[in-house]
């Protein structure tokens, strides 16, 4: 694969609300952002821990965003790479959270893994893809936080080579946006149980099309299990600055960003 420099790209892509400390708001400032990736270890099968799948709603803003702050805020291998997130129990990205805020709360479309007591073990952000814009978007442009940024620049590119040709145009695709669980309930299902719900949901608000962007060989294998089809891959070391250097660099074995795709 050819290396890809950032500088030549037309344009580039794209996470939310607590204590303050200085941030750039997505949410006075830009419009909303309508995508992120999906992060997840693999799960296999349910391990006789009891839970069940909701839909989020905005009353669940604030424990889910508790939730992902402890989780997939530190576990995705993007915010691995470049230290996205500072040290401290308590530490954020107010720009990921704003993400998370305007894209999955009150569109009836993200879900929820519930243990038997109430605690959120697991959620699966989700929402309808969108064309991406020919112009590099505002909220890149805007986006004050340097490492924040060239995360949404990574996922636009992956996004604009997704749709080449405008091949999804006329189709209706839910995008799986983030998935994380908790880290006690790994392995037992959860991960695919969230999948499996997202699509029956899409399949009865009529998309066509599932569409998960792994940025993690786990969640990627998890879909390809599931019988998602890889429709585009990106090589982390193939991203480059203009001096060749290359720009994320997430552990082993999280080498590749994938795009999967599901017929409904």
């Amino acid at each position: 694969m050819e290396n890809v420099r950032v500088s030549n790209l037309i344009d580039a892509s794209t996470r939310i609300d607590s204590d303050k400390t200085s941030a750039t708001s997505f949410v006075k400032d830009v419009p909303k952002i309508t995508r992120y990736s999906l992060a997840d270890s693999a799960d296999g099968s349910n391990g006789g821990m009891d839970y069940h799948i909701e839909i989020i709603n905005k009353d669940d803003k604030l424990r889910v965003l508790k939730f992902l702050r402890r989780f997939f805020f530190r576990d995705e291998p993007l915010n691995q790479s470049i230290q996205l997130i500072p040290e401290g129990e308590d530490s954020t990205c107010w720009e990921l959270e704003d993400y998370c805020s305007n894209a999955s709360f009150e569109n009836n479309l993200s879900l929820k893994a519930v243990s038997a007591n109430g605690t959120i073990v697991g959620v699966s952000l989700n929402g309808k893809m969108g064309p991406p814009p020919v112009e590099e978007p505002e909220y890149i442009r805007s986006c004050k936080n340097a490492k924040f940024k060239e995360i949404l620049k990574l996922l636009h590119y992956i996004d604009k080579n997704v749709n080449v040709g405008e091949r999804f145009r006329d189709l209706s695709v839910l995008e799986i946006r983030i998935i994380s669980v908790d880290t006690n309930w790994r392995g037992k299902g959860i991960a695919k149980g969230l999948i499996d719900k997202s699509m029956e949901v899409a399949k009865a608000q009529g998309f066509h099309y599932v569409r998960a962007d792994c940025t993690s060989q786990f969640s990627g294998k998890l879909c390809a299990r599931m019988g998602f089809n890889a429709i585009y891959e990106l090589d982390y070391k193939d991203y480059v600055e203009e001096d060749g250097k290359q720009i994320f660099s997430p552990a082993f074995p999280h080498t590749t960003a994938v795009t999967y795709m599901k017929q409904l």
